[in-house]
């Protein structure tokens, strides 16, 4: 059953996590157990150990009303922030599969950091599939000024996909053609 949204955790915690430096910590991916992505973040926060966990505002089907809920992004995957005892404690919470080392920290961060940016901004969204060919590209105007991604066409409309490349998967935001340039 779905949360309402008053009652979810913070998408992240520390607000700061995506501008800290590393600072002898570094970003984990954590591959949750079915459905567990909240109650890790729950036990994480009150551990005091940082995390994000991007979500996204979806309708929830109802005859008698309209309801949303929050929903992960990324089903089953959480992003943590720690040294060794932090990802040693994380395990303990019993709703972690495994945990993903992240081999290049900095790629993450931004990667993190832009999709933090797109929510933010309450642009429409949709999972998609993982693309490693495409042209890159560089919004030029708007409220995702600056943020780079894979273009791609669909239905006669443009796309701009984001990656994390640490858990191959990726999202698309609907975006004007012309608001876009080649990196």
């Amino acid at each position: 059953m779905a949360l309402a949204i008053e009652k979810n955790p913070p998408p992240m915690s520390p607000q700061t996590i995506l501008e800290e430096p590393i600072n002898g910590t570094v970003w984990w991916v954590a591959h949750t157990k079915s459905r567990r992505e909240k109650a890790l973040a729950e036990f994480l926060g009150e551990r005091g150990i940082g995390y994000y966990l991007p979500m996204v505002k979806s309708r929830q089907p109802s005859c008698r009303r309209e309801r949303f809920s929050l929903l992960p992004l990324f089903s089953g995957y959480l992003f943590f922030k720690g040294d060794r005892d932090d990802r040693y404690h994380a395990y303990t919470s019993n709703h972690i599969a495994r945990v993903l080392e992240v081999k290049d920290q900095e790629k993450l961060r931004r990667e993190l950091l832009q999709i933090a940016r797109v929510i933010a901004a309450r642009e429409l969204m949709s999972p998609c599939d993982f693309f490693t060919e495409g042209q890159r590209v560089r919004v030029t105007c708007g409220p995702l000024k600056g943020v780079e991604g894979i273009i791609q066409r669909k239905n006669g409309s443009c796309r701009l996909v984001l990656t994390v490349s640490a858990i191959a998967q990726s999202f698309a935001v609907n975006i004007d053609a012309e608001m876009v340039a080649a990196v």
